[in-house]
């Protein structure tokens, strides 16, 4: 009675090879629909559990892939991670989600279960500080390899992200050509690959501009609504205050907008705000952030539909796609009052 089931066992009650009950069950193309169907119903009778780990061992695959972001909180890591789940279900693949933290030894010691464990293949968002030697079980292994938005110097793997440069140099460009000449750049650190290359599309815009005074406004917080808000009033208490403001992130943006509403002014009229990444949270009624949009979806389908080039062929030149934003114009920057 407790004798576990064996595919034998299906094979057997069917009255077909157990061959073509594995194939069934992994939706093998050669197997009929009918055969299948007949296999995935007495599955479910008779309450077989397939053993993943025994048919990798004679399949060499675990239809397993790590995917590790290092803050799964963020709007934006929940799109793109969404657009990847979605695509490796398509491929009968499932996902070992870790959330880093931005923590070297947490990344590390997912990479080193994903190399435990036989898994497939890894999608990889790298915390801060990642390098070459962090990388070193992933090289060593072979583990195909995609880096996602935020890329790692030397190492040849294969790369989908955005233009962060552009991204913010195309919002703070929107904001001077609206006239404004003192514009501030809150949040994002430079730590991050990311951070660095929003801080320079900034600076970029600023440097070509017309403006004789060019001077650069930063004022740093976390990337959360609640760090841009608690910052509104430093920025409001500045000797050169800002009559714009763009927020490193949508998140940021949104706090910015809380932080002016809680000081009496509002946003598009008496401070001009702008954000990035286009989050859902951006485009609602009452907020209504002008934003830059980053393709978040794409970047998470085009990430997975990598990794499955690469598994397919291993020695694949490697792959970089590098999405271009665009600016979304709506009612925070002013735009509408012009």
């Amino acid at each position: 009675m407790n004798r576990q089931i064996t595919l034998k066992d299906i094979a057997k009650q069917l009255g077909i090879s157990t061959a073509t009950v594995s194939l069934s069950i992994n939706n093998n193309p050669l197997v009929a629909a009918k055969t299948r169907e007949k296999v995935l119903a007495k599955i479910e009778e008779v309450g077989y559990v397939y053993n993943r780990r025994a048919a990798s061992l004679i399949t060499g695959e675990s239809r397993m892939v790590g995917l590790a972001v290092h803050d799964i909180t963020n709007p934006y890591f929940t799109e793109v991670c969404e657009s990847i789940e979605k695509v490796l279900s398509q491929q009968g693949r499932m996902s070992l989600l870790c959330n880093s933290h931005e923590s070297l030894k947490l990344q590390s010691r997912f990479i080193d279960a994903l190399v435990e464990h036989n898994a497939d293949g890894l999608l990889l968002c790298p915390v801060v500080g990642s390098d070459l030697q962090a990388l070193a079980p992933i090289l060593k292994r072979g583990l195909p390899t995609v880096l996602v938005t935020r890329d790692i110097e030397g190492a040849e793997m294969d790369f989908v992200g955005n233009d962060e440069r552009l991204s913010m140099r195309l919002a703070t460009e929107h904001l001077l050509n609206l006239g404004h000449t003192r514009i501030a750049f809150v949040g994002g650190g430079i730590e991050a690959q990311a951070a660095f290359d929003r801080r320079a599309g900034y600076i970029e815009a600023l440097e070509d501009s017309n403006l004789a005074d060019k001077t650069a406004l930063f004022f740093n917080c976390e990337n959360n609504p609640a760090s841009g808000q608690e910052v509104v009033e430093t920025i409001l208490n500045s000797d050169n205050r800002p009559t714009a403001i763009v927020g490193f992130s949508d998140q940021i943006a949104l706090g910015v907008i809380s932080g002016l509403l809680e000081q009496g002014l509002k946003p598009g009229v008496d401070m001009a705000v702008v954000g990035c990444d286009n989050i859902s949270e951006s485009s609602r009624a009452y907020t209504q952030l002008t934003t830059i949009n980053i393709h978040k979806s794409r970047i998470g389908q085009v990430a997975a539909e990598f990794l499955f080039n690469r598994l397919k062929d291993p020695d694949l030149p490697i792959q970089r796609k590098v999405f271009a934003p665009e600016l979304i114009i709506r009612k925070t920057c002013g735009f509408h009052l012009v």
